[in-house]
């Protein structure tokens, strides 16, 4: 009996002579997800007319790339698309993603995209290192592709944290490439998820 109550007390003194942080080290690296995000086809845009916004680098073209996503959790909190980005493996960019849309009876449905303080910068929190962040401006047009307001300048649009209404949705992100863009990786933070490339 006395042999049992030396080893307890042994094990209490170790137990509180080591750092909290080690004790709960294995807890707070396992961070629950609650969202499964996969890649699928990715489509260079040629129609500007079905884009609402224009680039002020008038060379750059789109490439639309198919997100879908599975929400794990009934309570999980909002998405934020700016996690996304995609990589010009000849130039060594990571580019911020420019817009979001979904499709309802083959019509594409643009998401409003404006500065949000909760997640501008949330684009620049997952750097990959030998990258260089690429961040397109762009402005908005009317249908006939003018600009809708002469003194607005084109800025940096960043995409809303959204709350996912079904379990399973597909969106597509629209990133900016080069005329000679081949192919990249898709992020999302500083993980791999998929590719995406273009045939010349």
């Amino acid at each position: 009996m006395l042999l049992k109550k030396s080893i307890f007390t042994l094990l209490l003194l170790v137990a509180f002579t080591l750092p909290m942080s080690t004790l709960f080290a294995q807890q707070d690296s396992i961070p629950k997800e609650n969202y499964n995000v996969s890649i699928g086809k990715s489509i260079l845009n040629k129609k500007l007319w079905s884009q609402p916004y224009r680039y002020e680098e008038k060379v750059l073209q789109t490439l639309s790339i198919q997100v879908n996503i599975e929400r794990l959790d009934r309570k999980a909190e909002e998405f934020d698309f700016n996690l996304f980005s995609m990589t010009d493996e000849e130039k060594k960019w990571r580019i911020r993603p420019v817009a979001i849309y979904y499709y309802r009876a083959d019509r594409k449905i643009y998401l409003k995209s404006k500065a949000d303080n909760r997640n501008y910068e949330d684009f620049e929190k997952y750097p990959i290192e030998g990258y260089e962040n690429f961040e397109a401006k762009t402005y908005k047009t009317n249908t006939l592709g003018i600009k809708k307001k002469r003194k607005e300048s084109p800025s940096i649009q960043s995409l809303d944290k959204m709350k996912l209404s079904s379990s399973k949705i597909t969106y597509y992100l629209d990133f900016p490439v080069r005329p000679e863009f081949d192919y990249g990786k898709i992020f999302f933070k500083d993980a791999p998820i998929g590719f995406a490339g273009i045939k010349h």
